[in-house]
């Protein structure tokens, strides 16, 4: 794993807008959010060796987590390990009955992201699991026409090796979880409803690509969508369904937001019980599934290291990682060493910092909470990504339904990797032709 650089192509922002979503950040010149955006734009090169690698270890990783799933559901204590999680206690059963419901059909996940510290010798260090609805899908989409186009526009001053691709079967593997969850979802008779935070113009513009995306590959199998604020149009009736801006029920609903901000708004309408009733009938199907909820809480990771410590395959990818308020000798003595604090929930990057654990210069960096601190946090053993061009990187790795799907590299100044990164392209050669 090691950084190569590429000539910007000339056209590469009308090729932004006619083929990628949140077209406006990826081709701000000053955003900088696509590589292309910077004078000397560059890239990530993985070997075969590398890429098979990674590959297992993601495979590795989701059998880990079904295994601690499995454990998490069964064992002794499972109430105030929902309490631990600042789960609410009014979704507790469904939580336990859409993990383990007979029907493998009935609550199927659609993606995760593992986000991982990779080493250039090599090493993977587990940072988090994104398993509710992680972004970053349509970015691994967009990293493929680039290498498309860049392979198009190979005879214009620029070449890649031969034999370069990309570790990258992202979509095909979405498209192809779709058309089962269509079926078994009957997507035909009820459609599906985007839910996304209004307030965050990206998160309507990448509902709606995703949504055409989608369609498109179907072909006959296309079903009706449409997009539902979280903040002005979602609401919920009586008997528990959630009901658009027209007050139609909603039966299959894609969130584009926590699940603790969904059982937030359920609380507000006082009807968290009758969803939570819904979504233990299986009359409501979300996306992605209640079960989810365990794997992106933080709080997962000070479990799955108790667990799997000294596991002869798991423990090689896990850190050190215990809850914030964990009074022990291992945790103290990852408290005075360099370490992470996060919170339980919240992603890209909030309320996360850097800390030396000297009790005398504190947070070496952070990223503001922006209201994600109120459930606890976790602490886990500090691990440097690597620095390529001023940027640290984290290495994301998809599993889409049960299967390995692809790589999405991220990059940002900031050693706590938030919402304004860089997304660079990789490839995949045993060639250095690169020029």
């Amino acid at each position: 794993m090691y950084p190569f650089l590429f000539q910007q192509r000339r056209n590469w922002q009308q090729h932004v807008l006619d083929n990628a979503y949140q077209c406006q950040p990826l081709t701000d010149i000053k955003q900088r959010y696509w590589v292309e955006a910077l004078p000397q734009p560059f890239g990530i090169l993985f070997s075969r060796e590398e890429e098979l690698k990674l590959g297992e270890a993601t495979a590795v990783l989701w059998d880990m987590c079904r295994e601690f799933l499995d454990w998490f559901f069964s064992a002794d204590g499972l109430e105030d390990r929902l309490k631990k999680l600042a789960i609410p206690p009014a979704f507790w059963e469904a939580i336990q009955v859409s993990w383990d419901r007979v029907d493998w059909e009935e609550d199927l996940s659609l993606y995760t992201r593992f986000d991982l510290a990779v080493t250039e010798q090599g090493q993977m260090s587990l940072l988090e699991i994104n398993g509710e609805t992680p972004l970053l899908g349509a970015e691994t989409v967009y990293q493929w026409l680039w290498l498309e186009d860049m392979r198009r526009s190979a005879g214009a001053g620029r070449s890649l090796p031969e034999d370069a691709d990309q570790c990258n079967r992202f979509w095909d593997e979405v498209a192809g979880q779709f058309r089962l969850l269509s079926r078994q979802y009957d997507l035909k008779q009820f459609g599906l409803s985007l839910l996304i935070d209004e307030n965050l113009s990206e998160d309507a513009e990448m509902a709606g690509q995703l949504v055409e995306i989608i369609n498109q590959e179907l072909g006959g199998d296309r079903f009706f969508t449409q997009l539902v604020g979280l903040r002005q149009q979602l609401g919920i009736d009586e008997d528990g369904f959630f009901v658009d801006q027209f007050n139609n029920r909603i039966f299959r609903l894609w969130k584009i937001v926590d699940w603790l901000d969904l059982q937030l708004a359920a609380q507000s309408f006082n009807a968290d019980k009758a969803l939570a009733a819904r979504l233990l009938s299986g009359d409501v199907k979300i996306l992605e599934p209640l079960w989810k909820q365990i794997l992106s809480n933080k709080g997962a990771m000070v479990w799955m290291w108790e667990l799997f410590q000294n596991h002869p395959v798991y423990a090689q990818f896990l850190l050190p990682t215990f809850f914030r308020d964990t009074i022990s000798i291992a945790s103290t003595e990852l408290l005075v060493q360099m370490h992470v604090k996060k919170p339980l929930v919240g992603l890209e990057g909030v309320g996360v910092s850097i800390e030396t654990g000297d009790g005398i210069a504190g947070a070496v960096h952070s990223r503001d909470a922006r209201g994600y601190d109120r459930e606890g946090f976790i602490i886990q053993q500090y691990q440097q990504l690597p620095e390529y061009f001023g940027y640290h990187f984290v290495v994301g790795s998809w599993i889409v339904g049960d299967t390995s799907a692809g790589l999405i590299l991220r990059g940002d100044t900031n050693p706590i990797t938030g919402r304004h990164c860089l997304i660079a392209p990789h490839l995949v050669s045993d060639s250095l032709l690169i020029t």
